[in-house]
């Protein structure tokens, strides 16, 4: 075969393919042909051409009754690596990834202070080095996930309440200091992703994503894309109305769902309780109540304290109220649960799942399954690395 032939990709016809394979998974001739549109002979001689690349290859999806057996075409592990990275209150995770979503290599990147300049500088610093630890150079993309409201489309951060930032222009800094294409990506958004190509929502094409930290945030997820709303922000369901009271949000409203049910509506409202002197696993003498965690309540209602129960059955009620009009609105094959809180407190998913099917209407919501997410230190990280092929991937990248 003409070697120039093989590495062209003149119709696009490789990408698509590799596309196909890298966000749906291990598929048929006939699959990828209705998917990508392309005609069968098309897509035939393509995936000999990648085959012959080392790029893709096939795989009996049964045992065969007589004559050839029927085959699957899926991506070859470890060809190619990725670069994604998410940032927190704690850091940067950096992360390596290659297109099946396998993490390849991963590091932790503190600094200090935690300001705009230290956290863009740390991340420039540590790319060249752990580049130079990894087997094979990545392809010249990263993907970053930042908490807030994030503009895909201007590589922007709008804002980020937990961050304390505004109009923070990455993706342009970025490019120019290491002079790869950079997206931007709102975390949940990105953890979501992650969770939808490769974790608990993988076997699902309609899924949400919901978050649950010291704020809470959701990613939805139609025939395994992202959507993003006009300006980034479809998704900030922790900014939806559940009661008509609560504490005040930073975004200014009150009544707000991350208010009543996230880390810190849990910290408060135990702090609160245990000042009032209610009898509790936690009302130790030397327990400081500033340092008092979700994580502690979390764990003395798996305990049975009945104060921890109350106040975590409370916070995931709302939170059920939340997914019962995501049931009802979007229709979800299933809901996956996200974070320290869901992942410290089963007694939580309980009561939110209890409160949902409740709730929602229950022809939609009988089929609607609820899931703990599998992503833990990486997901952001590797949703922002996905993120960044689907909107930049291109054959050239793939070439040996």
């Amino acid at each position: 075969m003409d070697n120039n032939r093989k590495v062209a990709d003149q119709k696009g016809s490789k990408t698509a393919v590799i596309q196909m394979l890298r966000i749906y998974g291990p598929m048929s001739r006939i699959e990828l042909a209705k998917r990508t549109d392309l005609s069968r002979a098309t897509i035939s001689i393509t995936i000999q051409e990648l085959i012959e690349l080392g790029l893709i290859h096939e795989t009996e999806i049964r045992q065969s009754t007589g004559g050839r057996p029927p085959t699957n075409v899926e991506l070859v592990p470890g060809s190619h690596a990725v670069l994604g990275a998410d940032l927190n209150q704690e850091g940067w995770m950096l992360g390596a990834f290659d297109l099946l979503g396998r993490t390849l290599a991963s590091r932790r990147i503190a600094f200090s202070p935690f300001t705009q300049e230290a956290a863009f500088r740390a991340l420039i610093d540590a790319i060249p080095i752990f580049i130079s630890e990894l087997d094979k150079s990545p392809m010249p993309l990263l993907g970053i996930a930042l908490p807030g409201i994030v503009d895909s489309h201007l590589g922007l951060l709008r804002s980020s309440a937990v961050l304390g930032w505004q109009q923070v222009d990455w993706a342009s800094e970025f490019e120019r200091e290491l002079g790869w294409p950079t997206t931007l990506l709102n975390r949940s958004r990105a953890r979501g992703l992650s969770e939808c190509r490769y974790g608990a929502g993988k076997s699902y094409r309609h899924m949400i994503y919901i978050g649950i930290d010291a704020g809470i945030g959701a990613g939805i997820y139609i025939d395994r894309e992202l959507i993003h709303g006009a300006a980034g922000g479809a998704g900030e369901i922790g900014h939806t109305t559940v009661t008509d009271h609560g504490p005040l949000c930073p975004c200014g409203n009150t009544g707000c769902l991350q208010m009543v049910s996230a880390a810190h509506a849990i910290e408060r409202e135990a702090r609160r309780q245990l000042r009032l002197g209610t009898p509790s696993l936690l009302q130790q003498p030397e327990l400081d109540l500033q340092l008092l965690r979700s994580e502690h309540v979390c764990q003395a209602a798996e305990d049975g304290d009945e104060l921890a129960l109350q106040i975590i059955g409370s916070a995931a009620a709302y939170l059920g109220m939340a997914m019962a009009n995501l049931v009802n609105l979007l229709n979800p094959e299933a809901i996956i649960l996200g974070g320290p809180v869901p992942a410290d407190s089963p007694s939580y998913v309980t009561a939110a799942e209890k409160v949902m099917r409740q709730r929602a209407m229950s022809t939609l919501s009988r089929n609607t399954e609820v899931k703990l997410s599998r992503f833990q230190e990486t997901g952001g990280a590797l949703g922002a690395a996905n993120f960044m092929l689907d909107r930049h991937l291109t054959f050239s990248y793939l070439l040996p």
